[in-house]
């Protein structure tokens, strides 16, 4: 129930009124308000932009400002979602290549799967420009690996 305390001193909802017991007591305005913070949480909306977003409506009593207000919030909500989009894109995109590039690899003949000396010149494999960085990675020798070489 600390949430809903920080929500309180925050302005996004008030208690209706107190029992004889001092408890707060939250009507169906508040609940409702609670259900929409949940949502907009769930949108990854702080809570500082859901404040913003309570102020708009209520400081303006729905004028133009609060309708320019509310636009900025989405907006820039709207770029971070389509931003992150384009992120899991990315990396849906390279993960989905690395499984290809393994599937290869299980019917690999090489004793040491994986190697950066033998995979780098496996016909199998994209050119090596081409192969995401996340397999670069697991083909590069680790400084174990390059000492024991050296050896």
């Amino acid at each position: 129930m600390r949430a809903i305390r920080y929500y309180e001193e925050l302005g996004l909802i008030t208690p209706s009124s107190h029992s004889s017991g001092g408890f707060r007591l939250y009507g169906e305005d508040s609940i409702k308000r609670l259900e929409v913070i949940a949502f907009l949480k769930g949108l990854d909306l702080s809570l500082m932009d859901i404040r913003q977003i309570f102020n708009a409506k209520r400081g303006s009593g729905g004028s133009r400002q609060a309708v320019i207000q509310l636009q900025e919030v989405f907006a820039g909500k709207l770029k971070l979602v389509e931003t992150k989009l384009e992120f899991l894109r990315k990396i849906r995109s390279d993960i989905a290549q690395v499984l290809e590039i393994l599937q290869s690899c299980r019917s690999c003949n090489h004793p040491v799967l994986l190697d950066s000396e033998d995979c780098s010149q496996c016909s199998r494999l994209p050119r090596k420009e081409d192969i995401p960085e996340l397999f670069n990675v697991l083909l590069q020798k680790s400084s174990t690996q390059k000492q024991e070489a050296g050896s």
